[in-house]
């Protein structure tokens, strides 16, 4: 797309490429067995699970520097400016959701350029972490390796090389736990 295209799209979308000197990181969560709960309990119970972790995942954002992109029904969208933030901040919104009752969680964070467009995130780091987060098991938060870098009060163990849908080449990603 040529740059004076791109500056008037840019500028209709208020749209910006997020930076600051350092990466920036996106955490995907989302609840385990979201879908079966509902069909079990009703539309109710799967309104207030949701509820719940929406005060979480803003809580959670609050606290480590971050703020929620958005709410997807189970799961949530969490943007952190400083890619660091982002791990304690998954494995604190992991530790939560467990606390709260409702059913266990997995999440996935990646770290990268990512743009802003009208409040939310967009880029191949955003895409690798939705992706990550949904080859979390229940109760695990994996990492790929771009965010590893600079997390203190962080252990990491290796998961390997992952291959993601729609990512051409393999992700390297690690499992992370709070020491």
């Amino acid at each position: 797309m040529s740059s004076p295209t791109r500056v008037r799209l840019c500028t209709q979308m208020n749209e910006h490429t997020a930076t600051g000197g350092s990466a920036h990181a996106a955490v995907f969560a989302d609840l385990c067995d979201y879908t079966r709960l509902t069909e079990t309990f009703g539309d109710e119970a799967a309104a207030e699970m949701a509820v719940v972790l929406g005060v979480i995942a803003r809580d959670v954002a609050r606290r480590h520097r971050g703020r929620v992109v958005k709410m997807l029904g189970d799961g949530a969208h969490l943007h952190f400016d400083v890619a660091a933030d982002a791990v304690p901040a998954a494995i604190d919104f992991l530790a939560r959701v467990r606390s709260s009752g409702l059913p266990c969680a997995r999440v996935g964070v990646n770290a990268g350029p990512m743009v802003e467009a009208n409040g939310d995130y967009y880029g191949r780091a955003v895409n690798v972490a939705a992706r990550i987060a949904s080859q979390a098991a229940p109760g695990d938060v994996l990492v790929g390796e771009a965010a590893v870098v600079g997390c203190s009060g962080v252990r990491f163990e290796c998961a390997g090389p992952v291959r993601l849908r729609g990512v051409a080449q393999q992700v390297m990603v690690y499992r992370a736990y709070g020491v």
